[in-house]
């Protein structure tokens, strides 16, 4: 099977599940508050195929981008926009609409914690420095955080005045701010400083790259085949201790005495079952730099919880998702994050693909993931979207009085335009990214001896 079919089924099933998933919860509140349902269709457009059942048509649409539940006495929705609906004679009560309209989000939120839950049972792998204090171990030369005056030891506390208790929120507010200045709140020998830094824009996301990294031990974790390091008889669990009697206290600082060095004799002192060895590695010149094939490997853990303890590291990854998502979008109507962060059709469905080729655990990571945007997304204040019929039914409520058909059905039109410029912009952006990932760089200058 192609990457390219793998990553269309994967992504017609993650779709697919979240769209159900979505719908169904709408649909439930519905008969639960014994509103009738004329139509649960998956996809908007022309029917495809489907049946009926229980006084409800159920369907497969042509455009499959999402889905809508026909609920009598809801008021306009998607379906008036792009299915003809008819005007509605009877509105349900206020209080029901807002939990019809709540049961889709909020169905997605539960599914992304209970997604989530069944991974943690799993068991997923998490690199270890991510829970440690952002302590600086390495930074690199020429880079942002180098020109910053940035230093190994610097403990970052804040970005922007948002406290950043470990690596792992550091990385998010730095891969967010890609050619964006944010100011670093640093610790350094006891004073406190603000350190202005613009992140590097790198790869076809735009992400931020500072050049600052964590600490590292210069332990040999795997070897490239047929390597410099390999025939020098380098083994996984070796710890270098010097090159050429130079000391070497972090795995970085093998980069730093190795690079200047290609197709030259070195001699490199390694730690083996207790014993101190030397061996002799001769560099290949890659782009007149040193390397011995030696990848940067950071140590992980498989975090693996019993029921009750995933279902709460479900519930805090998603309310850490959940702060750095609005985060995020606060950055983009400020202008102060790029669009290409941002995620259409083409990048799930190539994510999605790289999830069902990683196993059953990536994938219904991935599941959580987004089910959780989708929950998030459908709550923001936009017409057409369930957050803006709530918009809508406060605005009601705030005059007591309910707006005419026509006029709702004018807000969902101009709702339903700016939808399709979005997605034309985002689709826009999956286009570009697209181009081989050979032409990026994460890592200026390399990042591995």
């Amino acid at each position: 099977m192609t990457p390219m079919l793998i990553n269309l089924l994967a992504f017609i099933f993650v779709l697919g599940v979240l769209i159900v998933l979505h719908e169904a919860g709408h649909f439930l509140a519905a008969r639960a508050l014994g509103a009738p349902v004329e139509i649960f269709s998956v996809g908007f457009g022309k029917r495809l195929w489907g049946f009926t059942r229980g006084g409800t048509e159920y369907r497969l649409a042509l455009i499959p981008f999402g889905g809508y539940v026909k609920i009598v006495g809801l008021g306009p929705d998607e379906s008036t926009v792009v299915g003809g609906g008819g005007p509605e004679l009877v509105l349900l009560p206020r209080w029901k609409r807002v939990l019809i309209f709540l049961g889709g989000p909020l169905t997605n939120i539960v599914a992304a914690v209970v997604f989530l839950a069944a991974a943690f049972v799993m068991g997923v792998q998490v690199p270890t420095y991510q829970s440690g204090p952002p302590v600086v171990g390495w930074v690199e030369p020429e880079a942002p955080a180098a020109a910053a005056g940035i230093r190994p030891g610097d403990r970052i506390v804040a970005v922007d005045g948002t406290p950043i208790p470990t690596w792992r929120e550091l990385e998010s507010s730095l891969l967010s701010a890609g050619g964006q200045e944010v100011t670093l709140t640093v610790e350094r020998g006891g004073t406190t400083l603000r350190v202005k830094i613009t992140p590097q824009k790198v790869t076809r996301y735009g992400f931020g790259y500072a050049g600052i990294l964590p600490p590292l031990d210069a332990t040999v974790v795997e070897l490239m085949p047929n390597s410099p390091a390999e025939r020098a008889g380098l083994r996984p669990g070796d710890r270098i201790v010097a090159v050429n009697g130079q000391p070497v206290t972090q795995f970085y600082d093998l980069i730093r005495l190795i690079s200047p060095h290609p197709g030259e004799t070195l001699t490199l002192t390694v730690e083996r079952d207790g014993a101190r060895i030397q061996l002799q590695v001769v560099p290949r010149n890659e782009g007149g730099e040193g390397k011995i094939g030696i990848p940067i490997v950071f140590p992980t853990r498989l975090e693996r919880l019993g029921p009750v303890a995933a279902v709460g590291a479900a519930v805090a990854e998603c309310r850490r998702m959940t702060a750095e998502t609005f985060r995020i979008l606060g950055r983009l109507i400020r202008r102060k994050a790029s669009m290409s962060q941002l995620s259409g059709p083409i990048d799930i469905a190539r994510i999605s693909g790289r999830a069902a080729r990683a196993g059953l655990r990536s994938l219904i990571w991935l599941l959580g993931v987004i089910s959780l945007q989708l929950g998030i997304f459908n709550l923001l204040p936009i017409p057409v979207l369930d957050g803006g019929h709530l918009a809508i039914l406060a605005i009601e409520t705030a005059f007591r009085r309910d707006f005419s058909t026509k006029v709702k059905e004018r807000i969902l039109e101009v709702g339903f335009i700016l939808l399709i410029l979005l997605m034309v912009v985002v689709i826009y952006n999956d286009i570009l990214k697209i181009v081989p990932e050979s032409l990026y760089k994460l890592l200026p200058g390399g990042g591995s001896p």
